[in-house]
């Protein structure tokens, strides 16, 4: 036990370090996937103002904080950090202030998402996805609102000011990496695999390819209708023919292609009194991306009903089969206990009975013999006065017990007849193979030795046994049931004689002629 213990003891240092490690490697992985994501955003989706249309480290924060909670924090504030120190020479302090600004909206993120949250799964319901989207612009006003401390033009708010872009493009980033990086996190890999080598996904990607080449010549003229025209059909497409692992990647590929190739034109996007064509961008995309969404969460929700539809018919398919199983087990049972004697175990008068005429009928159709013995211990309520009931009952089991060990199973048929009277069915004997068969039986229960002082015959327990064999007729299969079963009947009649001649000529004896 003490070296158990000392063995538990030095184990969890190093469970300890190796979480910490884990966690440490996560921080650092994080970041500089971070810091790749910023360079990305800066280098294909910078405005002419200096902000950026969609910034994807909001999406790769924001769904690690969902995903492991607080710890998410510090691979934003690490990556924030590298990310302004290393972009147009920026100060420490507005570094600083700018990537807490970001960790801030990473940890509003990490502590309300999940509380608010039925569950950390995005697709799950409405309420959870616009539960999240409304977390995110929260948490993306406040990275905003912070930054504006370092950054005056972030200050402005008005429909052209730097603020709602620097907050649009937080959001749009994340409305755009999120979803697809939290739909592959611990998702099933062979099933993603298997989505991804559809057909139809195929055709998928090559439409989005075909609208990032319209969005690049600049093809369509109707510029108010072209983000929406070109990304919606699309990403409605991918939400209801596909899991949300296959799904979101499109619609972030297609929101991406928006803002990241070249537009000749570009001031195509502006209208009269309208927004600047960023903030039309960002809007549209927005719209689009969220009306994908939800779709997607309508239609995963309804695939999952269906599978969990399907998985309940099929358990109540197998609760069916097992009660039916268990229902004729049950009926087995009952059958086997209403055809048993319920002292000796062996088979009642109701059962003799059906299986006599039973009988009666296959031997009339193969023209072979049935016989019949009757049998009686002999004295046996004088048995009962000597020993007591509780002994009798005893005795009957030992006599039911030793005559089962002398007849044919499968064929022959053992019933107690009542009270102390068994009696024996044999198919295919004759009269004299059938009273051989009796002597058999009256031997094995006088070998038991079972005492008996008031006996007459014998100091021990014995038989008196009734045989009586008949050739049914081949031609009584057809007769009348009254008919056979007035030949059963003197059968039984018959061996019931033979039995009392047993007994008048002083028991333990077997009597066949």
């Amino acid at each position: 036990m003490a070296r158990e213990l000392d063995h538990r003891t030095s184990s969890r240092p190093r469970v300890a370090e190796q979480v910490a490690g884990s966690r440490l490697q996560l921080i650092l992985s994080a970041a500089c996937a971070y810091t790749i994501l910023s360079i990305l955003s800066r280098q294909g989706l910078q405005h002419h103002n200096g902000t950026v249309d969609i910034w994807l480290p909001c999406g790769l924060s924001d769904a690690l904080a969902l995903r492991v909670g607080l710890w998410a924090v510090p691979i934003t504030l690490l990556g924030g950090l590298i990310d302004n120190l290393g972009h147009g020479g920026h100060h420490l302090g507005r570094a600083v202030i700018v990537a807490i600004g970001h960790g801030s909206s990473c940890a509003l993120v990490a502590a309300l998402a999940p509380r608010w949250m039925r569950g950390r799964d995005l697709f799950a319901s409405l309420s959870n996805l616009f539960v999240f989207l409304g977390v995110l612009a929260l948490a993306a006003l406040a990275s905003t609102v912070i930054a504006s401390l370092v950054i005056p033009e972030l200050r402005d708010w008005n429909q052209q000011g730097p603020a709602l872009s620097w907050w649009a493009g937080n959001l749009t980033g994340s409305v755009v990496l999120a979803p697809p990086l939290l739909s592959w996190m611990g998702r099933n890999s062979q099933n993603q695999r298997r989505e991804l080598l559809r057909t139809e996904y195929g055709l998928l990607l090559l439409a989005c390819g075909l609208t990032a080449l319209v969005v690049s010549a600049d093809w369509i003229q109707v510029i108010s209708l072209r983000p929406a025209t070109l990304v919606m059909p699309l990403s409605l497409w991918a939400a209801y023919r596909f899991s949300p692992a296959a799904a979101t990647p499109v619609t972030g590929l297609l929101a991406l292609s928006l803002s990241w190739l070249p537009n000749p034109n570009d001031q195509r996007l502006l209208s009269a009194n309208a927004l600047q064509s960023q903030e039309v961008l960002a809007l549209t995309v927005n719209v689009a991306l969220i009306t994908a969404l939800t779709v997607l969460v309508i239609n995963n929700s309804r695939v999952r009903t269906s599978r969990q539809l399907r998985q309940l018919a099929g358990s109540l398919e197998r609760t069916v089969a097992e009660r039916t199983d268990q229902l004729a087990a049950a009926n087995a049972r009952l059958q086997h206990l209403s055809d048993t004697d319920g002292l000796t175990g062996i088979a009642n008068r109701r059962r003799f009975d059906g299986l006599l005429s039973e009988r009666w009928r296959m031997a009339a159709a193969s023209g072979t013999p049935l016989a019949v013995a009757m049998i009686d211990i002999d004295h046996f309520k004088a048995y009962n006065d000597t020993y007591g009931h509780p002994a009798g009952d005893r005795c009957l089991q030992q006599v039911a017990a030793a005559l089962s060990e002398e007849i044919r199973q499968g064929s022959d048929c053992l019933a107690r007849y009542g009270g102390e009277e068994f009696v024996v069915l044999w198919n295919g004997l004759d009269p004299k193979q059938a009273a051989a068969m009796a002597e058999r039986l009256r031997a094995c229960v006088l070998a038991l030795a079972l005492p008996h002082q008031s006996n007459g015959a014998a100091a021990v327990v014995t038989l008196s046994i009734g045989v009586a064999a008949q050739q049914v007729p081949r031609g009584s299969l057809r007769a009348p049931s009254d008919e056979i079963q007035h030949g059963i009947d003197a059968l039984l009649k018959l061996a019931d004689q033979r039995l009392y001649a047993a007994k008048s000529q002083g028991r333990n004896r077997v009597v066949s002629t």
